[in-house]
């Protein structure tokens, strides 16, 4: 494919300029070409992490630069990494005044594992969507010697290839088409599968085999002059996953088969329509759009499920149709008036509406139980023993209005103070709160009347506040959810919100530059007890460069941000309770060591520091040059409520290395002119990452025993690597 579209790409070059050329014999092509190499030499137990997302492993790689103009025809063409698997290309060019037209191949492969370390799988057959373990004897693998475990390596990798061709005819009428095939292979460990019917009974990681594949065609139409301009656009996406169910044995089961199933095949279309109309009174722009779109998809129910510990024998779901239809549409319009009401006054006014309609078929689950005290949440209530209960999904659904006015008095030339508010109303269908009204106001104040000085300040506060459905959740304080009443949602919870942004950019001298960023934003979470109640981020960010670019010039910035979370939640053995503690769980209770609350205080910090310098030293020979430290570290306190006695509920431990990592690089670089056609690029690059998480000392790719038993693949246990990269390019210029 790579091969097919270089082609493609390279006739077009060709073609249109010689097609240019005969009307227009001036045409003027200039660039460069070149072609280099990287040797790569690295250190690491997994080197996933140092090649997430880019190809550094030794070979050679090409790059082109091309630039092409004549009275009537342009032409500009880039491409880099050529041959290699990030390989990125793009050509546009036109005739002016008549069409546009632009071609793009984009490849990118996102590595999370390598094996040996970084990509292991009791499975004797990864990449297939039915996995086989080794053994069907139970307990053969709670162990923690991995070999013979099936070494892979955990990829995808994305190709997308477009593009768009653009006619006006030298009308104010055009014409807009755009189409791009989006395809992904490999192996992804997407997500982890429960082996059991319990949290407790372990997990395993999948190799899930990737092939995704999303055709998407556009076209757009309009009439576009000085005083406005009206559009209407068609998208039409699909969505084809050739691996919707994946089967795998299940060692929890009697190494039955189990079934995970992923994104399914969908079908996506989007209707717009866009107008603006300028220079209307008070040097007024009246604007608006509005769009339909519509997702659908139709599933197989999966009718028969694992049910029963040690045994491959499969129950019935009974689901209350065969086939699951998705539909799911969204209606959005939006109408802005912006005006100058005065000579230093202008103001703006708008209006934002969002409706999301969920049709998808209701499917129901008749679940038989046999023990009593389980229930799907829908139903409210919890069963007696041998009782089916219905299962039913939620169809998420809402809408929301959207109004705010701003207005801005320019005092002098550069001395301007702005203000807006803005509202906004949703209503939801969900459980758990129906209705959310947020209120933000802010004030703005900029000034670039000194030449020596540039300066921005912001205040905004937000106010959230809800409907909550959930205050007389559960019959009482022995229902699990009794604790609905004290929980609140992240996303709904009420909140007061203060946000302070400050800019400052300084010229004291000639080549001399100072710039100043800081950010501080605060969230209170109000009216509840349990979960998130407050955080808070600080950011600092401070920049200086000095000297002429012509002749030497350097920069050093620095950005240290702070991130804290403080949050409370209640602790409750499902075991003994309500048996032993009738109101276990009621957060206002005294605490027992079977139900107790507790806090977490969790702590970020991460900063990074950056050096880059440019020295011409004569017109032949440059030096270039960059050193990045960055860091991050983090930790959680714990601490739980204390008995009559004065002991803690439970002895919770803090995790003083919560995701710290380290990395280190430095890029020195030679730019030589070998002639007035030709440049040599010479680098060395060297790069170290350090990783400390508390979760992963110790990894084993087993965790538990027996019944309990989890099995790992390793993918980010490993991540530390320590790199030495040099490379070279030549490069021939026109």
């Amino acid at each position: 494919m790579k091969a097919t579209l270089l082609l493609i790409i390279l006739a077009v070059m060709i073609a249109l300029p010689d097609a240019a050329f005969v009307q227009d014999g001036g045409f003027k092509l200039s660039g460069s070409i070149g072609a280099g190499g990287f040797g790569t030499d690295e250190d690491a137990k997994d080197s996933s992490k140092l090649k997430e997302y880019r190809d550094l492993s030794s070979g050679p790689f090409g790059v082109f630069e091309l630039k092409g103009r004549n009275g009537i025809f342009y032409l500009d063409a880039f491409g880099e990494n050529l041959g290699r698997d990030d390989m990125y290309i793009n050509v546009q060019g036109g005739i002016y005044g008549q069409f546009r037209f632009r071609a793009f191949g984009d490849w990118l492969t996102h590595n999370f594992g390598f094996g040996p370390h970084g990509g292991r799988t009791p499975y004797i057959n990864p990449g297939s969507t039915n996995l086989r373990l080794f053994s069907n004897i139970p307990g053969a693998l709670a162990n923690s010697s991995v070999p013979p475990w099936t070494s892979i390596d955990f990829r995808t990798e994305r190709r997308n290839i477009g593009g768009n061709f653009e006619f006006s005819g030298r009308s104010p009428w055009y014409l807009l088409f755009e189409a791009n095939d989006l395809h992904q292979t490999g192996i992804n460990k997407v997500d982890a599968a429960a082996l059991g019917t319990s949290p407790g009974n372990g997990f395993v990681d999948l190799p899930y085999p990737v092939s995704y594949t999303t055709h998407n065609v556009s076209i757009e139409g309009g009439y576009q002059t000085e005083r406005g301009h009206l559009s209407a656009n068609l998208l039409d996406s699909s969505f084809d996953n050739d691996n919707f169910l994946f089967d795998f044995q299940n060692p929890f089961f009697g190494f039955g088969t189990d079934t995970a199933t992923f994104a399914p095949d969908n079908h996506y279309i989007r209707l717009g329509a866009n107008g603006m109309l300028r220079q209307l009174v008070l040097n007024s722009t009246l604007s608006a759009r509005i769009t339909y779109d519509r997702g659908t998809n139709r599933v197989n129910m999966i009718d028969e499920v694992l049910n029963t510990s040690g045994s491959a024998g499969l129950a019935p779901t009974s689901p209350s149709s065969p086939v699951f239809r998705g539909k799911v549409e969204n209606v959005t319009a939006q109408v802005s008036f912006a005006s100058d009401l005065a000579r230093n006054l202008d103001t703006r006014a708008y209006y934002k509406y969002y409706r999301r309609h969920n049709s998808s078929s209701e499917i129901a689950f008749l679940v038989p139980l046999t023990t009593a005290g389980l229930v799907c949440f829908e139903a409210g209530t919890t069963s007696a023993a041998n009782v089916n209960v219905a299962c039913t999904g939620d169809r998420y659904g809402y809408t929301k209005h959207n109004p705010g006015v701003e207005a801005g008095y320019r005092f002098t030339h550069g001395n301007r103070l702005s203000a807006g508010f803005d509202y906004l109303n949703t209503n939801r269908d969900r459980f758990d709160a129906d209705e959310t009204d947020e209120k933000k106001v802010y004030v703005q104040w900029s000034n670039n009347s000194l030449e020596m000085l540039t300066a921005r300040f912001k205040y905004q506060y937000l106010q959230r506040r809800s409907h909550f459905l959930t205050d007389h959740a559960g019959f009482d304080a022995g229902s699990p959810y009794y604790l609905e009443r004290f929980n609140r949602s992240f996303d709904v919870a009420n909140l007061n919100q203060h946000l302070v942004k400050a800019n400052f950019d300084i010229t004291f001298l000639e080549f001399l530059d100072f710039g100043i960023e800081a950010y501080y934003k605060k969230n209170k979470f109000k009216d509840f007890t349990l979960g998130r109640l407050n955080d808070r981020r600080k950011e600092f960010y401070g920049s200086v460069s000095y000297g002429d670019p012509a002749k030497f010039r350097v920069t050093l910035f620095g950005d240290v941000e702070y991130i804290n979370y403080d949050s409370y939640h209640r602790t409750v053995n499902a075991g003994s309770c309500p048996t032993s503690s009738p109101q276990c769980f009621d957060p206002t209770m005294e605490p027992t060591t079977i139900a107790f609350n507790w806090g977490a205080e969790l702590r970020d910090k991460n900063w990074t520091v950056e050096f880059g310098a440019d020295w011409p030293l004569n017109p032949k020979l440059t030096i270039k040059g960059s050193a990045i430290v960055q860091e991050t570290r983090g930790s959680v306190d714990f601490q739980s409520q204390t008995l009559e006695d004065g002991a803690p509920a439970a002895l919770l431990f803090p995790i003083g290395a919560y995701d710290n990592t380290r990395r280190r690089s430095i890029n020195p670089r030679v730019v030589y002119a070998c002639s007035s056609k030709a440049e040599l690029t010479i680098g060395y690059a060297y790069e170290k990452y350090e990783y400390k998480d508390t979760q992963f000392d110790g990894y084993q790719y087993t965790i538990g025993s027996g019944t309990t038993t989890s099995y790992l693949s390793g993918i980010y246990a490993f991540p530390d690597y320590r790199a030495n990269i040099v490379y070279g390019t030549m490069r021939y210029v026109f």
